[in-house]
């Protein structure tokens, strides 16, 4: 058993640990640590910001270090978006069509009739002017009576041409072959109001799929062309269509979907899209290890990612994992870079 320490022995022992505990704080408060690895260490490789060909900078990582941050590229894809435009409209009340037509079978009826009598007239002036030039068989009341009457005949004629055009053009601005099932809803006429401002479909589409209130299953519906006067609603075009009527009476909403002219559109991974005060961009592959920051113009979204309407080109690399990362390092190497020429 050891014999206990003299006092002098236990102050010399506190003195020493008071010492060696002074020691270490010094080492912590001035950077270093038990344990510390040696200064002269070889320190992990770091990325560097510098200038591409065309003078803009680029970010360049260390060997090893897209592995470090996880970074994965890829080969951006094309595919084709078309932009559609919905409308909106109702089903119109087939008197509308139905007076249409019956007024355009008056005007051809009233026309025919109109003929008839301008050439019965005209055939009556000249048997008159005949009769009047041979040894005046007949008086001059008689010719002026026939003159006159086939001038009235010509005049209404006129008129009743002039009715009958307008009455078929009317009828044609419809673009119905008949009213044929209109008056018992076998089939209806929509009119499908376009935004106010959107041109017309160029080309005219020949059918769309539609739903309406009501209908459990979308139908399609054969377009006519434009609505004559255009929306009464929006004050803008509108198109009319013919739908089965089934399910569809006058006042019915309508809906449908006019396909767009197809573009070509960039498609990138979502992950490779990063977003910074509402502007999208992200990092390209411009060489080994080199990326660069470039803005993009988003279209929206697709099965496979992100639809881009300009800022890459078929074959650019992108970094679609780890886009973030790379974000970071050029963003603290960029402001590093300012502080060292002067800026705050």
């Amino acid at each position: 058993m050891s014999e206990p320490l003299s006092k002098r022995s236990r102050t010399a022992l506190i003195v020493l640990a008071l010492l060696l505990a002074a020691g270490l704080g010094l080492r912590i408060a001035f950077g270093g640590g038990a344990g510390d690895e040696d200064d002269d260490a070889p320190k992990a490789p770091a990325a560097t910001l510098d200038k591409g060909e065309d003078g803009k900078p680029v970010l360049q990582l260390a060997k090893g270090q897209a592995e470090a941050l996880g970074l994965e590229t890829e080969s951006v894809s094309e595919g084709s978006s078309a932009d559609a435009l919905s409308v909106h409209g109702v089903v119109l009340d087939p008197l509308t069509f139905l007076d249409l037509d019956a007024k355009r079978k008056a005007a051809t009826a009233a026309l025919r009739a109109a003929q008839a009598a301008d050439s019965a007239a005209q055939a009556e002036l000249k048997r008159v002017e005949a009769l009047h030039g041979t040894d005046h068989d007949a008086s001059d009341k008689a010719l002026q009576d026939a003159e006159r009457a086939a001038a009235d005949a010509a005049a209404q004629r006129a008129t009743a041409e002039g009715e009958a055009r307008k009455a078929q053009a009317a009828w044609t601005q419809t673009g119905l072959d008949s009213v044929d099932g209109l008056a018992d809803f076998h089939r209806v006429v929509a009119r499908l109001d376009l935004p106010l401002g959107a041109p017309a479909p160029a080309p005219m589409p020949k059918t769309l799929q539609a739903t309406a209130a009501g209908v459990d299953h979308a139908f399609t519906v054969r377009v006519l062309g434009l609505a004559p006067g255009g929306s009464p609603l929006t004050g803008g075009l509108a198109l009319l269509a013919v739908a089965p009527g089934a399910g569809l009476r006058p006042g019915v909403p309508v809906d449908a979907s006019i396909p767009g002219a197809k573009h070509t559109r960039v498609i990138v991974p979502r992950a490779a899209l990063l977003w910074s005060g509402g502007e999208a961009r992200v990092f390209v592959q411009v060489g080994e290890g080199r990326f660069i920051p470039r803005s993009v113009q988003v279209d929206g979204e697709t099965a496979n990612g992100v639809a881009l309407e300009g800022g890459l080109s078929r074959g650019d690399r992108v970094a679609s994992q780890g886009a973030l990362a790379l974000e970071g390092e050029y963003a603290r190497l960029a402001e590093g870079a300012e502080i060292g020429a002067g800026g705050v």
